[in-house]
């Protein structure tokens, strides 16, 4: 599916299968999920060039190895990293990729990505997937699970009963993020605007409050804002007790955080963001899926010729966790 200019619909084209070069790898796709990052891809905010095939979420089989892939064999089940970077840079080497300093752009973005039949990507951006993970759900386990154990791996020091916050709770990121969090023994308030998400946050069990935004019971120890707007940003702050922690997580576009300077001193408050998850995180993520601690959330499937109906519903915000398209069945039937 070929998004063929900034801001296009994709539509179904025949292309060449690729083969890898060498530090490649060619995988068959067998599902790829979907967020709002992807609209960002669509629209050309993650840089890159049209005509371009989007999608980063994905998992499947190695299918060809490259010159000097030695670590990868046909057969493989995999998902990858979402970054493209160097492997060799400070950042790079301390396990903090996504800082890489010779960055070279977005899987799907720069390169081709996975709402196709088969991708080639570099072989280290490869992270395996045990064979307790289904293989469908593997993808936006690399991305929705990942990103928030970044969070409390690196951005956060939550301790066992602290209150933790999530904004924008039903989301494909934010109900993700509330699960990640009670894995390490947190107190979560799920805060979700929408009536219909606050029904099946509360009916999954997953967090010791549903909020709708408008009346704050507690005071919380930490706060991750998956919308990241101005009034959602504010309120977070709002939410925070004193040594509180915000957490920014999702954004929408040139929004801004507003702060008296008095009020971080006072309080000893801490404002950070967070980027993505580095290929060992998703490690970590895949093996608490393993371990049945924590699960994935799909909302809703879809065939891979139906991806134009994906994104209407990605830029509805209507849907309850992520979205899955099922690569590996192209149509409906």
């Amino acid at each position: 599916m070929v998004v063929a200019e900034a801001g296009g619909a994709p539509e179904l084209t025949r292309l060449p299968v690729p083969t890898p070069g060498p530090g490649e790898v060619t995988v068959d796709v067998v599902a790829c999920g979907a967020g709002l990052t992807l609209e960002m891809a669509r629209t050309g905010a993650l840089g890159g060039g049209f005509p371009r095939v989007l999608g980063h979420e994905f998992s499947g089989h190695v299918r060809e190895v490259g010159e000097g892939v030695s670590n990868w064999r046909p057969g493989d089940r995999v998902t990858a990293s979402f970054y493209l970077t160097c492997g060799d840079c400070h950042w790079c080497r301390h396990g903090r990729e996504t800082l890489c300093t010779a960055f070279g752009g977005f899987v799907g973005a720069a390169i081709d990505g996975a709402f196709a039949e088969v991708i080639r990507v570099p072989a280290r951006n490869l992270v395996a997937v045990p064979e307790q993970v289904e293989l469908a759900d593997a993808g936006i386990v690399a991305d929705a699970l990942a990103t928030p154990l970044h969070v409390m791996n690196q951005r956060l020091s939550t301790r066992a009963g602290d209150w933790v916050a999530v904004i924008g709770a039903g989301g494909g990121l934010g109900v993700h993020t509330v699960a990640v969090a009670r894995t390490v023994g947190a107190r979560v308030a799920a805060v979700e605007s929408n009536a219909d998400k606050r029904k099946a946050l509360t009916e999954l069990g997953l967090a010791d409050l549903v909020l709708d935004g408008s009346d704050w019971p507690i005071a919380c120890a930490a706060v991750i804002d998956c919308v990241g707007n101005t009034e959602t940003l504010a309120e977070s702050m709002r939410a925070l007790a004193p040594g509180g922690t915000l957490v920014v997580l999702g954004v929408r576009g040139t929004d801004r955080l507003t702060i008296p300077a008095i009020d971080l001193i006072l309080g000893e408050l801490t404002v950070t963001g967070t980027r993505y998850a580095s290929r060992n995180e998703i490690a970590q993520a895949l093996d608490l899926v393993a371990a049945g601690r924590i699960h994935p959330i799909v909302g809703a499937r879809f065939p891979l010729v139906e991806l134009p109906a994906v994104f209407e519903l990605v830029r509805s915000g209507q849907a309850f966790g992520r979205i899955v398209v099922d690569v590996a069945h192209r149509s409906a039937g």
